[in-house]
């Protein structure tokens, strides 16, 4: 499945980097400055895995650390409906009501707006722009994630990526994704953007 395609994206998406989850880098240029170890810029990760209870992420439990569940996503319906995403104490923490346009709630963070405002694609169709906690990010996809990004600084800084694993959607968020509050809406991000549905 090509995630980009279903949601509109521009299509130099790879598939089979993900499916092989690889993650191609480029080497830093420090210029003539002598050699040395560079420091290590690559961020810890929390990951958070979808094990899908009918093949989609639509009706899937969410592991995270320990093998606890963190999240259900249940979907009332495959073709229209809701999908609702509930926290270990069974309370509701975001809603999508799957519309010809759909609509997209997540309690006390993202205010019921379509996913089409929330996750606004750019008029390149190359990445989706993201509000949350008063702060704007970037989902970009790259050869093997969909990557998730600060934005509007000079160095924007990595917050988190999805990637298809062999058994549903992975959602890998940084240490201080989790700590600003970015969990509930990185859940909700993968649920609509690795549904296959059209969320524009």
């Amino acid at each position: 499945m090509n995630p980009f395609a279903q949601g509109g994206w521009s299509n130099s998406y790879n598939s089979n980097a993900v499916n092989n989850n690889q993650w191609g880098t480029s080497p830093s240029v420090y210029g003539a400055l002598p050699y040395s170890t560079p420091p290590t810029t690559t961020p810890q990760f929390i990951t958070f895995t979808f094990s899908p209870l009918d093949g989609t992420i639509l009706n899937s439990i969410v592991i995270g650390p320990h093998s606890r569940t963190y999240f259900r996503i249940t979907t009332d319906s495959t073709s229209s409906g809701f999908s609702v995403v509930q926290n270990p104490k069974l309370e509701s923490v975001t809603l999508v009501e799957w519309r010809n346009h759909p609509i997209v709630e997540v309690r006390d963070i993202v205010s019921k707006r379509s996913t089409s405002q929330w996750l606004a694609l750019s008029s390149d169709k190359t990445y989706r722009v993201m509000s949350a906690r008063g702060r704007n990010f970037r989902w970009t996809p790259s050869a093997s994630y969909i990557e998730l990004h600060s934005t509007g600084v000079p160095n924007p800084q990595l917050f988190g990526r999805l990637s298809q694993g062999q058994s549903g959607a992975i959602l890998e968020l940084t240490t201080e994704a989790v700590q600003v509050g970015l969990l509930e809406v990185g859940v909700a991000s993968a649920l609509l953007l690795m549904s296959g549905r059209n969320i524009d």
